[in-house]
């Protein structure tokens, strides 16, 4: 692949916290899979994964680090389609912020998170899969999966949205129950993920008169809650939520653009999943109004405006955001993705089976996504301890929730007691 013109790129806002606190723990990684059902072609991934970057040029970046910022510049590296032959979520090389793989009737994308967020990686993937089928089964119909040009894809929406008339937001830190045990040698991922019926977990979200984030926040919680011990329940459980800013501000970017927002909730022992849905449902309530979100996004963006910070050298940067990004981890027990409803052009959906996402972690995250009557519940973790994973998937199964259960961990087969 030829390069026309080098372009770089400033990090934006939510991407600067990575670089630093990339190491063989947590690589800031997340993987979107993709499973057809019939088995992948390497040539036909290789020109489709071609087509979809003349589609998305920014994925075609290195990362670089300068005297006062890491910023992105046009990679020299010509990406090329490989067998699945790395760990899942493994460290990517700065070269290039992505890789593409395939297992047999999987199609694997990678990306660093200093490159783009959940949503962005799902536009790439959706547009690569859909190359891929059109080529692969000839299909002639006219399939446009995205309007958005090059500028828009390419656009920092955290600048173009940063006020400084704002007021910022700060709040107060609190420490959150931490999760602790014994973790598997040489920084190994565990996966444990559920396939279950999109369609059922729905109705059941709507029986609590809630939504599908706010039930599985209130089940994760209930879930953490029944492993921990009296004096344990001292301390909140804090569930981190990433929210996609582009629901709420006008935005195309493929490049980061999402807020987090914290759900705190302390056990008393006997708490039953209606009083945690309540109180989780008025928080998401709270922390998603416009006004909320304006001002969280604004105290996040001051700092890097703040033309005396903007002359500090990366270097010292670097130890100030290794040092809050350990803070933040005090404030949180797990984190939770919902990447939401995958759609795909009705051409293509009888050879697509499902989407998956898994994000690396430092402790433990679930992330989901739906495609059609699949949704996916993903769990990965470094610790040997599966309890808190069983306990959710017990709850399901107990509201009458069918579950598939996969997992990377050959010796835990414990999961016949879940299903």
């Amino acid at each position: 692949m030829k390069i026309k013109n080098k372009k770089w790129y400033k990090l934006d806002n939510a991407a600067k916290i990575f670089p630093p606190n990339i190491n063989k723990k947590d690589s800031k990684v997340f993987r979107f899979a993709c499973e057809l059902y019939e088995d992948i072609d390497k040539t036909i991934l290789q020109n489709a994964l071609d087509k979809t970057l003349e589609e998305y040029p920014v994925f075609l970046s290195s990362l670089k680090k300068g005297l006062f910022w890491y910023y992105l510049e046009t990679s020299s590296v010509t990406p090329l389609v490989t067998e699945e032959n790395k760990a899942i979520c493994d460290i990517i090389d700065k070269d290039l912020l992505f890789r593409v793989s395939y297992y047999k009737k999987r199609i694997n994308l990678e990306v660093n998170h200093s490159l783009t967020d959940g949503t962005g990686t799902l536009a790439f993937l959706k547009s690569l899969v859909s190359n891929y089928l059109i080529e692969k089964y000839n299909i002639k119909s006219k399939i446009i999966m995205d309007t958005t040009s090059v500028y828009e894809k390419e656009i920092d929406s955290f600048e173009k949205y940063y006020s400084k008339n704002k007021k910022i937001n700060l709040t107060k830190s609190i420490k959150a129950y931490n999760l602790k045990g014994e973790m598997y040698p040489e920084n190994r991922l565990k996966i444990i993920e559920g396939v279950v019926s999109t369609k059922k977990i729905i109705e059941l979200a709507k029986n609590y008169k809630t939504t599908v984030t706010v039930y599985l926040t209130s089940v994760l919680i209930k879930s953490i809650g029944e492993t921990m011990s009296v004096k344990e329940r001292k301390k909140p459980i804090v569930v981190t939520v990433p929210v996609n800013l582009r629901k709420y501000f006008k935005s195309n970017t493929v490049r980061n653009f999402f807020n987090t927002i914290s759900v705190r909730y302390k056990m008393n022992g006997n708490d039953k999943i209606e009083q945690i849905i309540e109180s989780v449902d008025k928080q998401f309530k709270q922390y998603l109004q416009i006004d909320n979100l304006n001002k969280q996004m604004n105290s996040f963006a001051v700092f890097e405006n703040v033309f005396i910070i903007r002359l500090v050298p990366v270097f010292i940067k670097d130890v100030v955001l290794k040092y809050f990004h350990s803070r933040s981890r005090k404030e949180q027990t797990i984190a939770l993705s919902n990447i939401g409803i995958v759609e795909m052009p009705k051409e293509l959906q009888k050879y697509i089976k499902l989407f998956d996402v898994f994000a690396s972690t430092d402790c433990t995250q679930i992330c989901m996504c739906s495609y059609l009557d699949n949704m996916v519940l993903s769990f990965t973790t470094h610790f040997v301890d599966s309890e808190i994973e069983k306990n959710f998937f017990k709850i399901l199964n107990k509201n009458d929730i069918e579950i598939v259960i996969n997992t990377n961990i050959v010796e835990d087969d414990d999961y016949e007691e879940v299903l």
